[in-house]
């Protein structure tokens, strides 16, 4: 029969589980007597039914991965004290992927066998301190790729009646954006893209609701929400939310309501506003200034042809004026010459009425037909391109074109353009 030899001597102590805890928690208590301050960011926050909270602090790599990790639990009887904290600095709630600065006392919890920090205080300052640091960093990053001011060169159109919306749908923001542009006198076209605007979700979410608006062929786009805390407004101040937005090839406007900073994605918008309602009251008088401008040069047309007319009958009444004069004068001559004096002024005068009255009624009808809503109507057309410009003559393919019908605008891109020969007009 064979024996197995261990390989320990029988005299070697065998810890039991409840040892080897107390002995890890005993020497936890000896090295870390006091409280201790720990940073990173949080990640996995969860609050448990129990008022508990339960989340990691954890420290990713330089390629934003999570390395080193600590549990960190709340109880409930510190949770308001944290949150009194938090509000008297306005540095809003406890979130996953904000970097905070936590004091509180190292334990080893036994039934899970694990090391946690007991959470007794944080240091606000730390969290917005450090979003104010990530926030020049993203401004510096995006200044040397020379993006700052990307969007806001691009034009946006005199009448933008498409708007591309993105926000939470349902939001205070969303009614107050929606409301102020459907009251105006316009027949606007919202197209909205719902997206989250804030917690972890929000940065893929803002993204991809930009990459969906450009494939309508949105006019401008909007970005709104409400305000809040700094931290409730993380995502505006991401680098791939802002990149996204100040590589757009549509004119972004933001309106995300908070009054004392600027978010990065207000830096790189082509406008930013305070509030969602300031955002879209800005898109309403733009399109009323354009209306408005197209009543004064209709009003100087109608000026324009009722001066021509007053000139023509002037005219006419001064010429009769100088023949009855001459006739007055030669009212002396011979009787025999009067009669044929009189003829001959009569005919002079009817003939001049009449050369005037037809020449009075060219210039009328010259000036109706010169009217620019008498040319749409009988089906002539003005097509201009992305810039304003009438076209005149032959234009690049793909590029944009917006025609102004009678009782329509239509936009179009050119597949082909080319200039018509005298051969061809004949």
């Amino acid at each position: 029969m064979n024996h197995l030899t261990f390989g320990y001597s029988m005299a070697t102590h065998t810890w039991s589980v409840g040892e080897l805890c107390g002995a890890i928690r005993d020497t936890l208590r000896a090295v870390f007597q006091d409280e201790l301050w720990i940073e990173g960011e949080i990640s996995g926050f969860k609050p448990h039914s129990s008022g508990h909270v339960y989340f990691d602090l954890v420290e990713p790599d330089n390629k934003g991965r999570q390395v080193d990790k600590m549990s960190v639990v709340l109880w409930k009887g510190r949770r308001q004290d944290i949150d009194s904290l938090l509000n008297a600095a306005a540095a809003g709630q406890l979130t996953d992927g904000i970097k905070v600065r936590i004091r509180g006392e190292l334990s080893f919890y036994a039934p899970q066998g694990r090391v946690q920090v007991q959470m007794t205080s944080i240091d606000p300052h730390h969290t917005l301190g450090q979003l104010a640091v990530d926030r020049d960093r993203v401004l510096q990053r995006l200044a040397e790729s020379n993006l700052l001011e990307a969007n806001s060169t691009l034009p946006i159109p005199a009448v933008p009646l498409h708007v591309g919306l993105i926000t939470s749908e349902g939001s205070a923001a969303y009614n107050d954006f929606v409301k102020e542009i459907t009251s105006s006198a316009y027949p606007f076209r919202i197209s909205l893209a719902h997206s989250a605007v804030q917690g972890s979700d929000a940065p893929t979410s803002l993204a991809n609701s930009l990459g969906s608006l450009i494939d309508l062929d949105v006019d401008v786009i909007a970005i709104v929400r409400g305000g809040g805390a700094r931290t409730d407004l993380m995502a505006f101040d991401l680098e791939s939310v802002a990149h996204a937005v100040a590589t757009c090839p549509v004119p972004v406007l933001s309106g995300i309501g908070h009054e004392i900073d600027r978010s990065v994605v207000d830096e790189v918008a082509h406008t930013a506003y305070k509030t969602p309602t300031a955002c879209a009251a800005a898109i309403v008088q733009r399109v009323a200034r354009f209306d408005q401008n197209l009543t004064t040069v209709a009003r100087q047309i109608v000026n324009l042809a009722s001066n021509c007319h007053n000139r023509a009958a002037d005219a006419i009444a001064s010429t009769a004026s100088a023949i009855n004069d001459r006739t007055q004068r030669t009212i002396g001559i011979k009787n025999q010459q009067i009669s044929a004096a009189n003829t001959r002024v009569r005919d002079l005068a009817l003939m001049s009425i009449e050369r005037h009255s037809q020449r009075l009624g060219r210039m009328t009808d010259l000036v109706a037909a010169l009217h620019p809503q008498r040319t749409l109507a009988r089906g002539f057309s003005i097509t201009r391109n992305d810039l304003g410009e009438v076209v005149r003559g032959p234009i690049a393919a793909g590029s944009k074109l917006v025609t102004e019908t009678a009782d329509s605008v239509i936009k179009s891109t050119v597949s082909a353009s080319k200039a018509i020969t005298d051969k061809e007009t004949q």
